[in-house]
């Protein structure tokens, strides 16, 4: 998108001063501060602005829910269309990128090991913040690659696998340690990391698909989505005809 598109949502925020785009956000990033250095072309303040709730810009900025969450809570969205908020996040994150600006530490190196148990969008956002204040960090996780859900539930033409490697090498840059290829239980174990480590950080998540309590969905032919996207077991569909429910 042209900057000249991008200043042009950026202006239709009104800067209220009760920040209702702030408490529709689940990390209540200050939506209204990063929007008003937008406005004045300050991008590079924008993205710190953000930064201090999160690490995940051009992500989330893609994929949240923000028509339910920020964009949702939009006063211009009352009488007409609410600031386009996402956006805006996906092109200050992006900006970071092409630009190569960091994510800074924030503290001195401590004596500290913590271990992180997932790879995944708060696996690695934890290991962000906890590393930016000094700690040791080392991330395991059960696939060949991190990014979890991003990588493994999202499809590459709504989230582009190039840019969630990016994102994440930007957290790596911390001095973020990875072990690949270990899951818990039966690779590491849980006892052991709690010895080697002062803490440990269980950050998996429950990628299993939800029931929805009805006859039938036991039967074969009925497949659970998470499971579908995560292991990428797709079974032959050529000739059949398909239903895809949504629920929840």
């Amino acid at each position: 998108m042209e900057i000249e598109e991008i200043q042009k949502i950026a202006d239709y925020c009104l800067h209220c001063k009760t920040k209702p785009c702030k408490k529709g956000c689940p990390l209540g990033n200050d939506i209204t501060e990063f929007i008003e250095y937008i406005k004045v072309k300050e991008y590079k303040k924008a993205y710190y602005k953000l930064l201090d709730t999160t690490v995940l810009q051009p992500v989330c900025g893609r994929i949240c829910p923000y028509y339910e969450q920020c964009q949702g809570s939009c006063v211009r969205g009352v009488k007409g269309e609410p600031v386009n908020i996402g956006i805006l996040e996906s092109f200050i994150g992006d900006m970071a990128i092409k630009e190569n600006w960091k994510i800074e530490r924030l503290e001195e190196k401590k004596d500290k090991k913590i271990a992180i148990v997932g790879g995944g969008p708060a696996g690695i956002t934890a290991s962000a913040y906890l590393a930016r204040r000094g700690y040791n960090v080392t991330i395991y996780e059960k696939h060949n690659n991190l990014g979890g859900l991003l990588v493994h539930g999202i499809p590459d033409f709504r989230l582009p696998r190039k840019t969630v490697e990016e994102t994440i090498n930007k957290i790596l840059a911390l001095d973020v340690n990875v072990v690949l290829g270990k899951e818990l239980g039966n690779d590491i174990d849980l006892e052991e990391l709690a010895k080697e480590n002062d803490a440990v950080l269980l950050a998996f998540g429950a990628n299993i698909s939800s029931k929805m309590g009805i006859e039938g969905e036991n039967l074969d032919g009925v497949f659970g989505a998470n499971e579908l996207l995560e292991y990428e077991n797709f079974p032959s569909l050529e000739g059949k005809r398909v239903a895809v429910i949504r629920w929840w």
